[in-house]
């Protein structure tokens, strides 16, 4: 591949400047140049003299070398370095004669390389929408101890008196205590800050005592012990919390959301908005303001594809047809663009009927007649099999394939069904909501990728019902095991290759028509990368307990250092 030679470009400025100013160099022509550029070319010269050489740099590129980096192509192939140029990988093991002043290079000091991690399914923009500072790094944690330490660490670097609060994306059985941390225990960790925890979003709930008395002054019942009873009071304690929150709290919670996401690697989240009223509910009309400030902003570094839900309980369909009239699919920068609609397209209760009734069907019929990217929320072979009934009449009239329909979720999926799907050319995004739901496991990992799908991607459905940590959705897809450690997916087991790949390659472009852009490590392609901090692809460096744990000390997103633990260094 041909890079455009700086250097060489440097040379013939300094040859043009010693013809001016009458130096003489072995080798170089020294007649002074035409008069009528002699002037322009003075002007360059002053400048060129006084500059460092990186000042004639355009643009950067970035070296990632002596590394294991996994590219997660067809044929699994490993390369030690890689040239990223204009936010793209531009060279794979490039010659490093081929770097320049204007070329930072990081020796990663052969550690393990992946693409960046992308969620197939989240509800990502919506955790800006919980109050007080979230502690993402709570879902991680399981012990009672872990879990304070996590309290503690926070509240050392959140002002005084700031509320704290992990809102959905953890459950009690996750600690081996099965309990959360008591009211003592909290104050002993955060005696500074209200604290506010809440499983899974719906409760129950446990504060410490400046959160209990900030939540009883907001007229929510708490006991003395800190509890929160899940349901009512749970939701009251949400809506009372959140009611004073601004676009600037947002973003502020949304920018330390990105932070957690890019420290453990995760560099892209295909968002299925905020639907359900409650904990993080995005308002369909001004609820993505902040975040368009964000990306016009330039300071949100975690790649955005945004889906937006239809919810309509009639066949009127006003809410979805107001999307399909008045927004763009397929539109936006690279960093956050709009996809299609998701994960609904109706309301729940016309997606209830079961086979789909006359307003469901005509809003499927309207999706494709505008040729929109759709996902769809689907977990037992009943709703599966009543969409797919929809479908195969409607590809008869339209190529969902092209259009990149999506069933999601997929908890209980047959083979039948499968089949299906595969007939049609769709692929299937497999999430691991169950994870954190406990009882019966799903979805079918292993009979998923041996079916010959054109594309299947993995997501985790966080972040309330489930954790946003990928680590933790590669843990489950490895070991069967929830968050409490039950064995609930037996037989279904992928390797760590496998799981990985489902969150990281090439195929989960497939789902966003970024074939050839999203996903992987290729000449090309988004240049978005993680450095782990451990071989997860060594079970002797890295122990099945210990995936979890994973975490990235270094993540590029479009050829930019975003996250760096200041382990590795520039050179």
């Amino acid at each position: 591949m041909e890079h455009w030679n700086r250097a060489r470009h440097r040379e013939v400025i300094a040859m043009a400047c010693d013809r001016l100013l009458g130096i003489r160099r072995p080798g170089r022509w020294t007649k002074p140049p035409v008069a009528a550029l002699a002037g322009s070319l003075g002007l360059m010269c002053a400048v060129s003299a006084g500059a460092q050489d990186t000042a004639d740099c355009v643009s950067r590129s970035l070296a990632v070398v002596n590394g294991t980096i996994h590219t997660l192509d067809a044929q699994d192939s490993i390369v030690s370095s890689v040239l990223m140029e204009a936010g793209r990988f531009v060279a794979l093991d490039p010659d490093p004669a081929s770097f320049d002043d204007c070329t930072d290079v990081i020796d990663v000091q052969g550690r393990t390389a992946i693409p960046g991690l992308i969620d197939n399914h989240v509800h990502y923009i919506r955790i800006a929408n919980r109050p007080g500072y979230d502690l993402r790094a709570l879902e991680v944690t399981f012990t009672v101890d872990a879990a304070l330490q996590a309290v503690r660490d926070k509240a050392a670097v959140v002002p005084a008196g700031a509320l704290i609060t992990t809102i959905g994306g953890i459950r009690r059985t996750q600690w081996q205590e099965g309990r959360f941390p008591t009211l003592e225990e909290l104050d002993g960790a955060a005696s500074g800050n209200p604290v506010y925890l809440s499983e899974r979003g719906a409760g129950p709930g446990q504060a410490n005592t400046a959160g209990r008395d900030l939540l009883r002054g907001l007229g929510v019942p708490v006991t003395d012990a800190g509890e929160i009873a899940a349901g009512v009071d749970t939701a009251r304690a949400y809506d009372v919390l959140a009611a004073s929150l601004t676009n600037a709290d947002r973003k502020r919670q949304m920018l330390g959301v990105a932070d957690y996401a890019l420290s453990v690697g995760l560099t892209t989240v295909m968002d299925m908005s905020g639907t359900v009223p409650g904990v993080g509910f995005i308002d369909q009309t001004n609820g993505y303001d902040f975040f368009l400030d964000l990306v016009r902003e330039g300071s949100h570094k975690v790649r955005t594809r945004i889906y937006f839900p239809g919810l309509d309980e009639d066949a009127d369909l006003t809410q979805l047809m107001g999307y399909l009239n008045n927004k763009w699919p397929d539109y936006g920068p690279d960093m956050a663009k709009i996809v299609g609609i998701g994960e609904w397209s109706v309301g729940r209760s016309l997606f209830n009927e079961q086979p789909l009734g006359y307003a469901a069907r005509l809003a499927q019929r309207r999706i494709a007649e505008r040729g929109w990217t759709y996902h769809q929320h689907l977990h037992t072979p009943e709703e599966i099999d009543a969409h797919l009934d929809v479908w195969e009449e409607l590809n008869e009239e339209f190529d969902l394939a092209a259009m990149r329909w999506t069933p999601g979720h997929l908890s209980f999926i047959t083979p039948e069904l499968i089949d299906r799907a595969r007939t049609m050319g769709l692929g299937l995004g497999v999430h691991g909501q169950r994870y954190h739901a406990g009882g019966m496991g799903g979805p079918p990992w292993r009979t998923v990728i041996e079916s010959g799908l054109v594309a299947v991607g993995a997501g985790s459905d966080g972040a309330r019902i489930n954790t946003l940590n990928p680590w933790c959705m590669i843990y489950y897809m490895v070991t069967g095991r929830d968050v409490s450690g039950e064995l609930i997916n037996d037989g279904q087991q992928i390797s760590r290759q496998q799981a990985v790949r489902l969150y990281a390659s090439h195929q989960q472009g497939w789902f966003t028509k970024e074939d050839d852009l999203l996903g992987g490590i290729g000449v090309g392609r988004f240049a978005d990368l993680a450095v782990l901090s451990d071989d997860v692809f060594d079970s002797d460096a890295v122990p099945v307990e210990q995936i979890r744990h994973m975490t990235s000390v270094l993540t590029v997103v479009g050829g930019e250092v975003v996250y760096n633990t200041g382990v590795l260094e520039r050179r």
